[in-house]
């Protein structure tokens, strides 16, 4: 099960690159990357005093499809994109544009906690907590039973929320090897963790 949640992520995010093409782009309220605000953020290399070289890893290219990986970045003024021989694919860009995509990332990961946090009747996520920094660990409390029913839509908000992070990281400027989200399920009525999730790669958490 694990296998098809990593091909789901995937798929969204080769599907947010392509819908970026019809210029569909958020300009929200400020962020902060791993480190420091959103207007000094920690990039993968610098070009010159007002552009920075971004990383897109490998991981989150299984499909081969670079065109598709970096379509939201291009969207938003990238100016040159070099395929690298890995499938991973360095970016340059203006600090001001990175600056644009932090925060349309930051706004969209806190609305969604935001909308978890104020109405969880329609969902079996009960509570959510978070790293505030990087976005990289998540903490759900969820009733069990509905969340493992077939009919629960929870891995949707997992999978977006996945997403989201590791976007954001990415624009961030994190490391390749350190670019990840995990989420944590607790058993509402137990308060113990069950299932510890992963991504890009499903494999056990240490």
């Amino acid at each position: 099960m694990k296998r098809a949640w990593v091909l789901v992520i995937i798929i969204v995010l080769l599907a947010t690159g392509c819908s970026s093409k019809n210029g569909e782009e958020s300009s929200n309220t400020g962020a902060n990357n791993n480190v420091e605000a959103s207007n000094s953020p920690e990039t993968s290399g610098s070009t010159g005093e007002d552009e920075v070289d971004l990383v897109f890893p490998a991981s989150l290219n299984s499909s081969g499809d670079v065109e598709g990986m970096t379509s939201e970045v291009k969207e938003a003024g990238a100016t040159n994109v070099v395929e690298n021989s890995d499938g991973s694919a360095t970016v340059t860009i203006s600090r001001a544009n990175l600056d644009k995509l932090l925060e349309k990332y930051h706004s969209e990961i806190l609305t969604v906690i935001k909308d978890l946090h104020t109405d969880n009747s329609s969902t079996p996520i009960k509570d959510l907590t978070y790293d505030e920094g990087t976005f990289q660990e998540f903490s759900l409390t969820v009733d069990k039973a509905a969340y493992e029913s077939a009919e629960s839509t929870a891995g949707l908000i997992v999978f977006g929320l996945a997403m989201q992070s590791l976007m954001y990281q990415v624009y961030s400027g994190v490391a390749e090897a350190d670019i990840k989200v995990t989420f944590k399920l607790i058993d509402e009525s137990t308060g113990e963790v069950f299932d510890t999730i992963v991504l890009p790669e499903a494999t056990p958490a240490q």
